[in-house]
């Protein structure tokens, strides 16, 4: 089975025909490819990207879903949180532009609420591997203190602010969207929750070790301590990511195995071997190692590359039938991802871009 992303798609189609940058690909190559494949699909993650994106010109997203269609290009669905049924996608295919325009926008609201809880997810595991490690590296606190300061950081402290850092999270991308500029105010809100949270985290812990140590002026080293973080960079502007990824990346042993462990929680969430591979090694590589910003787009990859997890059970095992799935992405991150996980997948691509397919 042949997936292709949503910019594959916009190339597929014809992007001068829907006004948007060329792309790195003959697209003559690309359609002679795709058009020699029996069985090629969208998944929903990619229907969802294109849907919203073309929102405020219903005209040309009804071309689109009707391409779609005249190139029998079924819906996989790879997103655990949104289920599109046929009944639905058949729907859509019969709707007029006003009817277009009020599903878009409600499909919108949908990928806001993936994207919010994500975001929120993200936040709060770099925001826990912060918190255990600076009371790791704690000398004051006792093991039995240092658990009820964790346990209540992040079960009855966040409690309140869980739900308000997600309300904003979700506000800001709905201005975002309707702005056009959501990834930038994505990012930023990002960093500057993610940044007021670790300086709560030294705050309270400076707090808590100044009563350990019987302190006369807990006050004064709680200044002290804001003073010092925002010196090191902790300030919510371009020095915030460095300071976390400085703290985090003096135990590497720590790091590795806290992305094990992430890569668990994300089992426990339905999210497929693939995907969470692909938060591990690209996302918290990108975030940890490199200290990269969150992007926005990162999380529609990470569900778009769930596809090479499907298999054609319908298939009879022979080993002239090829039952693997392979995803079409130009992206270079994704590229290269891609080609980790699966070499010939590469190859494919890079077939594509040098005009070589068959």
């Amino acid at each position: 089975m042949i997936f292709i992303d949503a910019n594959a798609f916009y190339s597929y189609y014809g992007r001068s025909k829907i006004r948007m940058n060329s792309s790195p690909v003959d697209e003559k190559a690309l359609r002679h490819f795709l058009d020699g494949k029996n069985e090629k699909s969208l998944p929903t993650s990619a229907f969802i990207e294109i849907v919203t994106h073309f929102r405020d010109n219903p005209k040309l997203l009804k071309k689109l879903i009707e391409f779609r269609k005249e190139k029998c290009l079924h819906l996989y669905n790879n997103i655990p949180d949104y289920i599109i049924s046929p009944d639905e996608i058949t729907v859509v295919g019969l709707m007029n532009e006003d009817e277009l325009g009020s599903y878009s926008r409600r499909i919108l609201a949908k990928k806001i609420e993936i994207e919010t809880k994500f975001t929120y997810l993200f936040y709060e595991i770099t925001r826990d591997l912060y918190l255990h490690y600076k009371l790791d590296d704690n000398s004051v606190l006792a093991d039995d203190q240092k658990d009820k300061v964790l346990v209540y950081l992040i079960s009855d402290g966040h409690k309140e602010r869980a739900i308000e850092v997600e309300k904003r999270i979700r506000s800001t991308l709905e201005d975002g969207y309707a702005n056009h500029d959501e990834k930038n105010m994505h990012k930023n809100l990002y960093i500057k929750e993610l940044n007021e949270a670790c300086l709560m985290i030294d705050i309270m812990i400076s707090g808590f070790s100044s009563v350990v140590k019987q302190c006369t002026d807990i006050v004064s080293d709680i200044q002290r301590t804001y003073q010092e973080m925002l010196n090191r960079g902790l300030d919510g502007f371009n020095g915030t990511m460095p300071v976390i990824v400085d703290t985090l990346a003096k135990d590497t042993s720590f790091l590795e195995q806290a992305k094990n462990k992430i890569s668990e929680m994300f089992e426990k969430g339905k999210y497929l071997p693939t995907q969470r591979r692909y938060i591990k090694d690209v996302m918290f590589r990108a975030w940890f190692d490199r200290g990269q910003k969150l992007q926005k787009n990162d999380i529609f990859d990470m569900l778009c590359v769930g596809c090479l997890d499907y298999i054609d059970n319908s298939k009879v095992e022979n080993v002239l039938i090829d039952k693997t799935s392979y995803v079409v992405s130009f992206d270079k991150r994704m590229r290269s991802f891609l080609g980790s996980v699966r070499p010939w997948n590469e190859r494919i691509i890079d077939s594509i871009k040098a005009n070589q397919v068959r």
